[in-house]
């Protein structure tokens, strides 16, 4: 039973860790993930270990079980913790009085419990064509889930758009118990494929986005929602995605990708998205640089080629999916940086970030909300202590960090359904 409790005790350790080293960092990133998702299971199993301790009058494994509790007991604590003070500054002290009573009733009560919330899907109609990319012509699907039967239509639509590098990831409407909640809110989801690299251009993702925003809001009235209400959100990479286009809608640039239609939204959600591309260029660059000699990164992209991934690309990171350095094309890293569009036009926007991402560090967001803010946008910044990146994604209906994201996502989109 000792070795059980030095296991325990060593694995929550994790959670405190968030080592500087991109090596380590990659290393660590899933048991990281597993840590933070199943920290209720493991204080239980720290206090199996106390208990087997004073049993065996073991003091070591009384010391294990201890640490290893205190420290997962301390993390759900530092998750769960209320961040309705963000909410105020953005909203007004009164924030909560702006979402209509019917739908406040509806709202999770509390920011974690076991199980999770999922009360089943509603109606889903799968692999309705939004649009084509405007380099493949290819068809652009997306699956809408509508609230179930009997519950009365908000007005508002969630677009969200998947994570993957800009290189990976499908839609998948069913996979996320929050979709299933919101749709028994009366809120409508649109799940979206998008074209990956290297198919396409950066710019050929920002069109496939547009497009879905330009269809949502020509079909509003066959979806029971108003073309006024539509928030955008995305992990990672459809994180980034999602701000670019709500901030960018009225750039020349932007707009010429689409000159016909209106992409403006009401909201914007980012899972840990990327703000700023030149810094995360320079990110990449020491964190994982030393570790990517031309020998190394050609084992790499051969050994990932094999089994079936896009090796290449991969490999060759951001420079081969821009098409160059910051230092070769700077307008077009800017062009395609949300920070560089913070300003008071931009629409209301939550920002969820864990603060131990390896890949996109929570210093992006945090940049991009101190800009906001200053420009007088209504902003929500929420960090989750020792979480790492694509947090909310595993074990929804026991992570802590998951739930509490979840709520708050909740609180932000029955604001936006009245939010003038």
């Amino acid at each position: 039973m000792r070795a059980f409790a030095y296991v325990i005790a060593l694995f929550s350790s994790l959670l405190l860790l968030d080592p500087k080293i991109g090596l380590w960092r990659g290393l660590l990133w899933i048991p990281k993930l597993l840590m933070a998702a199943l920290a209720p299971i493991t204080a239980v199993l720290g206090g199996v270990s106390i208990i087997s301790g004073i049993l065996r009058r073991d003091k070591w494994t009384i010391a294990a079980g201890v640490w290893g509790t205190a420290v997962t007991l301390l993390h759900i604590r530092q998750v769960t913790a209320p961040r309705d003070d963000a909410f105020a500054r953005a909203f007004g002290p009164d924030w909560e009085n702006h979402i209509p009573p019917d739908l406040r009733r509806q709202l999770t009560p509390t920011r974690w419990q076991i199980p999770g919330r999922d009360p089943g899907p509603g109606s889903i109609q799968c692999d309705v064509i939004y649009g084509a990319n405007i380099d493949t012509q290819a068809e652009l699907p997306a699956d809408i889930l509508l609230p179930p039967e009997g519950v009365p239509h908000t007005g508002l639509a969630l677009l969200f758009v998947h994570g993957g590098a800009w290189l990976y990831g499908q839609k998948n409407i069913q996979k996320y118990p929050l979709f299933n909640i919101l749709s028994q809110q009366g809120h409508v989801i649109m799940d979206i494929n998008y074209t990956l690299a290297p198919e396409t251009s950066i710019m050929g993702m920002v069109s496939d986005v547009q497009q879905a925003v330009i269809w949502l809001k020509q079909h509003a009235g066959k979806y029971g929602i108003r073309p006024d209400r539509i928030v955008m959100t995305g992990q990672s990479a459809g994180g980034h995605l999602s701000l670019l286009t709500a901030y960018s809608a009225r750039d020349p640039a932007m707009k010429a990708l689409n000159p016909h239609g209106d992409v403006s939204v009401r909201g914007v959600i980012s899972l840990y998205g990327p703000t700023d591309m030149i810094t995360m260029y320079e990110q990449m660059e020491a964190r994982f640089g030393p570790y990517a000699n031309k020998r190394v990164s050609l084992e790499l992209q051969n050994l990932l080629e094999s089994r079936g991934y896009k090796g290449k690309a991969l490999v060759e990171g951001l420079p081969g999916f821009m098409g160059g350095t910051p230092a070769e094309l700077p307008e077009i890293y800017r062009l395609v940086s949300p920070m560089y569009y913070a300003g008071p036009h931009c629409p209301p926007t939550l920002l969820v970030h864990g603060a131990h991402d390896f890949l996109v560090d929570y210093h992006y967001s945090e940049q991009l909300y101190n800009a906001l803010r200053l420009a007088g946008v209504p902003a929500v910044f929420v960090t989750m202590p020792g979480c790492d990146h694509t947090f909310e994604a595993v074990f929804p209906r026991i992570s802590p960090s998951a739930q509490t994201a979840a709520y708050y996502i909740e609180r932000f989109l029955a604001l936006m359904v009245s939010y003038l």
